[in-house]
């Protein structure tokens, strides 16, 4: 991918408020909704050294280390030094002396990566699956775990239970000062909020200095949400009615639809035959003017694959279990499963940066998956679970690369993931913070 632009939906949180919406699995900060590992980071150092004096430096050694997936090559015969928490250096083995009083571990034939960033733009929160010491998420090279930190603000009635109603735009208004005031990394946006409460949203997002990013509601065009500053755009769906030749036909499709409080997927439902009528009435030449605009405007996007297949194969089997059958409606599915990766690799090819969305770890493994056989490749399917959502959410000078100063995240592998991006669910180790974990 090349360097990623900036534009006008750039922006630069304060560190308070990112970590308002972020679990950083060391336990070095957690505010508002996030969750911290349990026991505090000097218990934690006092189980490492004797006499509960500081934590022994620990060296990785001889290892083939990917510092800056997609930006830079691999590098092996490597030594990644870590001390209080954060990479003191990174360099050769043989030029990077190991510390008298140093773990030192011998990682031959293993690859050192970035740890993965695990991210749900229009949740509720930092999402609280596997935040506990040696929990299964940090053992599947998790070491953050990234939500708004505040309900998502949606329209009327809301599909997503416990999200803000905002009817007009004095309430989205409120919404963003409530989320804001809250220390929320930034605001989260689902799809039924209207044109006016949108742009009323964007406009106080602006004021505040906090950014927002989810779905683009469906009452307001893509390009439009792109220009107004829409940070992260979650799902597809946007993409889709975008590109079509029948977007407004699709639209007011939406505007019909029988949305009953609480029932997202109830409303996922009823916009897959609308998601049929978008695939095939794509134009190209229409796409490429809209995926050359986010570029523009440094819109990132969080296709969800994983997510999509994963409730798409749910309801299927519901209906197996209500004597249904499951074939009725497979060709457009599949149509429609084709056409997001076409989508995906398109917005690679016009330069739109991409982030692999998940809350928990299997689903971030497959959606890396998923994204590196949509045409990005291994490299840029692991950027996009390390160095992107750190770009994207405004925390690429502590953690996403391997660099000395950061964060030491790092995510320890048995196999080359530029070779295989299956290889990130072959973990020999994770080091969170410093402290090096194994199962």
């Amino acid at each position: 991918m090349p360097e990623e632009r900036e534009g006008a939906g750039a922006w630069a949180p304060g560190r308070r408020r990112f970590l308002g919406g972020v679990a950083a699995f060391g336990g070095t900060a957690a505010f508002g909704s996030a969750l911290a590992l349990g026991g505090t980071e000097q218990q934690q150092a006092r189980a490492e050294a004797p006499h509960g004096g500081p934590a022994r430096p620990l060296a990785l050694t001889h290892a083939t280390l990917i510092a800056a997936p997609g930006a830079q090559p691999p590098r092996p015969g490597m030594t990644v030094l870590v001390r209080d928490g954060r990479i003191a250096a990174v360099g050769r083995t043989a030029d990077v002396p190991e510390p008298p009083d140093a773990r030192v571990v011998d990682l031959r034939g293993k690859y050192v990566i970035p740890g993965l960033i695990a991210v749900h733009v229009s949740g509720g929160g930092a999402g609280a699956d596997g935040l506990s010491e040696g929990s299964a998420a940090q053992l599947s090279g998790v070491t953050t775990v990234a939500g708004p930190g505040s309900p998502p603000v949606d329209g009327s009635p809301a599909l997503w239970p416990g999200s803000v109603e905002a009817r007009d735009g004095a309430a989205a208004r409120r919404a963003v000062r409530r989320a804001a005031a809250g220390g929320a990394a930034f605001v989260g946006v689902h799809p039924r909020l209207s044109r006016t409460a949108y742009h009323a949203l964007a406009e106080e997002a602006r004021i505040r200095r906090i950014p927002y990013g989810g779905h683009c509601p469906d009452a307001v065009p893509l390009a439009e949400a792109s220009d107004a500053g829409h940070r992260i755009v979650e799902h597809l769906y946007a993409l889709l009615l975008a590109t079509s030749t029948r977007d407004e036909e699709i639209r007011h499709g939406l505007a019909r639809i029988d949305a009953r409080p609480g029932r997202y997927r109830d409303w996922l439902r009823q916009i897959r035959r609308l998601e049929w009528t978008a695939v095939r009435s794509y134009y190209p030449d229409r796409a490429d003017r809209l995926f050359d605009r986010l570029a523009a405007n440094a819109t990132w996007v969080a296709p969800s694959l994983a997510a999509h297949r994963s409730l798409e194969d749910q309801e299927g089997d519901r209906e197996e279990d209500r004597g249904e059958d499951r074939k009725t409606g497979t060709p457009y599915l599949r149509g429609i499963r084709a056409h997001r990766l076409h989508l995906v690799a398109e917005l690679h090819r016009r330069g739109v940066p991409v982030l692999a969305g998940s809350t928990h770890a299997d689903g971030l493994h497959e959606e890396m998956e998923q994204l590196a056989g949509a045409g990005l490749g291994a490299a840029e399917a692991l950027r996009a679970a390390t160095a992107g959502p750190a770009r994207a959410l405004g925390l690429a000078d502590e953690t996403g690369t391997v660099e000395p100063g950061k964060a030491a995240d790092l995510v320890v592998l048995d196999a080359d993931p530029l070779r295989d991006i299956t290889a990130v669910r072959r973990i020999a180790s994770v080091v969170v913070r410093g402290r090096l974990i194994t199962e």
